[in-house]
């Protein structure tokens, strides 16, 4: 490969990366926006937002799919770390909203 090949690849590699990250965000969003529905129901069912069992069986499944793909396990739980605790923490603004009216 020649410099100007390298060159090419990278911005092109670099773009799509770009693209795949906005990608990850709306998908972020996305499920971030469906913690006011996951509370609403735990409330009405008299559940904790804190569900060991839930979180057990999503690191279970997302340690699968990373196998699958030969993507480092470690680091796919790390990013269902980050994922379920912000649903927790969102899930805890919708309470400490309901708290205050």
């Amino acid at each position: 490969m020649n410099k100007k090949e390298a060159e090419n690849l990278l911005k092109l590699s670099r773009n799509e990366i770009d693209r795949i990250d906005k990608d990850l965000i709306d998908l972020i969003h996305k499920r971030t926006s469906l913690a006011k529905d996951v509370i609403t129901a735990k409330i009405a069912l008299n559940m904790d937002i804190y569900d060991p069992n839930r979180e057990k069986v999503i690191h279970e499944k997302m340690q699968k799919l990373a196998k699958e793909k030969n993507i480092d396990e470690n680091i796919i739980i790390q990013l269902t770390n980050i994922l379920t605790n912000l649903s927790k923490f969102e899930q805890q603004k919708f309470v400490d909203k309901l708290d205050k009216s």
